[in-house]
């Protein structure tokens, strides 16, 4: 592999349509909001897509390619958004045939190490018509494309035309507005004779499929994915393999994001991971046992990089905020508690990311895809939903009533007890809203219980760990010379917040209780 400089991101709007040979683009001067319309002189774009040999990108419908021509030459990256593709680009760099280091990192949830191999070459002569608005900003770009692929692999070579309507800068703010747009300009091309295209990527017809999600087999785990049925009744195995599918899919999908410390990932991936050991131990009749506590053992030493990043960034947040309510400068303090500890939590995601990079994690990638694709069933399996979920739920419950039990007669570390309550009420939330999709039961109340006790429980926590943070780096700047009082005022804030948590989570408490 090779190295290359860094990348930008954009958003990518656009609607593709098939056009016989001879047609023209119509007069588009008349769309709402164009003042002008400019065609360019035609330019030739030539690309190499890649893929694992499963074709693991394409059937998640991300396209990864190397193009020379037009005025965004370089590497790029596709993937699925909310509205449109995120497309991120990176510079040509040299032509070496392999895929530059760079680019792995956005999509090694999907790749595991597996090497990017060419899989079609297309070359493409293009024509581009620009409507502008009055101030001469780039509205919609009119794509004439005439294309000529190879698929690399099995061979065979296609040609077809098409025409692509993309949005540019200044398109519409509100997607009501863009979609308006894409639909007027569609009125008008369609008379032109143009049709909405049977296929939605260059490379998938290049491949010769309408979609890139039908370029392998339907119980190809990268296609199930993609593919991700509702599940909203039938028996226990569906509504409960569905919800870990989701998760899973939730799992790779925020991957990039943890892997490049963007705002809250780290939270997020963590959260998902213990939503996955929640469910799979919950619903562990349904599967079997030695399948699914394997996962859950090593879906927890990722859970524990992810834990001991985040608990290290939300102690520097909470010293932040403290710090800011006492409203004094205290430059030391700050330093050890906010600046350190943000040191600390780089330190901790370097690591992270070394284990997102590790073959036992990509392992676990894969059979949490093969779970889903082939799970491990029992003969619970053929239960009827409401009736498991009816049992699963009652039995979470009365788990966090016998742990908060244990408390009040516990002489013992209370904290840890209060810990194991928390574990239990985190545990009924998931339970519950896996099975909130099959709309099976009581769950919405039996969720909301459950996510009381983890947030009031949570909160006490957090500031129990907060205190020792704060008597542990008080020894240390004592230890330097430095003044201490910031500390005490510090944990009597934290404490104080501590205290009404632990007396909110007596009400949380109740609501379990009431539960029938």
């Amino acid at each position: 592999m090779t190295n290359i400089a860094g990348h930008h991101s954009q958003s990518e709007i656009e609607r593709k349509y098939d056009v016989e040979e001879g047609a023209s683009v119509p007069d588009l001067s008349a769309v709402d909001g164009i003042a002008s319309v400019e065609t360019r002189e035609p330019v030739d774009l030539e690309a190499v897509y890649y893929d694992t040999d499963n074709l693991d990108l394409a059937v998640r419908r991300i396209v990864v390619r190397r193009r020379t021509g037009g005025g965004d030459a370089g590497w790029h990256i596709k993937k699925p958004a909310a509205e449109g593709r995120t497309e991120l680009h990176w510079p040509l760099g040299n032509d070496t045939g392999t895929v530059p280091d760079a680019l792995l990192e956005p999509i090694s949830a999907w790749v595991r190490g597996r090497e990017l191999t060419p899989i079609a070459r297309i070359s493409t002569r293009r024509t581009a018509i620009h409507l502008l608005d009055a101030d001469g900003n780039g509205v919609v770009e009119i794509a004439d494309d005439e294309v000529a692929a190879t698929d690399v692999r099995r061979g065979g070579e296609r040609s077809w035309r098409e025409w692509e309507v993309e949005l540019l800068d200044g398109a519409p703010d509100t997607e009501d507005g863009r979609t308006a747009l894409l639909d007027q300009i569609e009125g008008l091309i369609a008379e032109a004779g143009a049709h909405p295209s049977s296929s939605v990527a260059k490379i998938a017809r290049a491949l010769g499929a309408d979609s890139l999600t039908e370029v392998l087999p339907e119980d190809h785990p990268g296609a199930v994915s993609a593919n991700t049925p509702d599940q909203t009744g039938g028996d226990a195995s569906a509504v409960v393999v569905g919800a870990i599918r989701n998760l899973v899919n939730d799992l790779e999908q925020t991957d990039p994001a943890a892997r490049a410390d963007e705002p809250d990932a780290v939270h997020r991936m963590r959260t998902i991971v213990r939503r996955l050991r929640s469910v799979l131990a919950a619903y562990r009749s349904l599967f079997d046992r030695d399948v699914t506590e394997n996962l859950r053992h090593r879906l927890g030493t990722l859970g524990t990089a992810l834990g001991n990043a985040r608990d290290i960034e939300v102690q520097a947040t909470r010293a932040e905020a403290l710090l800011d309510e006492l409203g004094q400068p205290q430059a030391a303090a700050r330093a050890r508690l906010v600046d350190g500890t943000r040191d600390r939590y780089t330190r901790a995601h370097r690591h992270l990311t070394t284990v997102l990079s590790s073959p036992e994690y990509f392992r676990l990638l894969d059979d949490l895809d093969e779970f889903v694709v082939h799970p491990p069933l029992t003969d619970d399996a053929a239960t009827s939903a409401k009736k498991l979920v009816k049992r699963v739920l009652a039995r979470e419950i009365r788990r966090v009533q016998k742990r908060a039990d244990a408390v009040a007669g516990a002489s013992g570390d209370v904290e840890s007890q209060l810990h194991e309550v928390r574990k239990a009420g985190r545990r009924l939330r998931y339970a519950a809203e896996a099975a909130e999709a099959a709309r099976a039961g009581r769950s919405p109340s039996a969720a909301a219980a459950g996510e009381r006790i983890q947030d009031t429980l949570g909160a006490h926590r957090d500031c129990v760990l907060f205190s020792a943070h704060l008597s542990q780096t008080a020894g240390r700047a004592e230890a330097a010379g430095e003044k201490t009082a910031i500390y005490t005022s510090l944990s009597e804030l934290s404490a104080r917040s501590g205290t009404a948590a632990l007396a909110e989570s007596t009400s949380a408490l109740e609501d379990v209780r009431n539960l029938r």
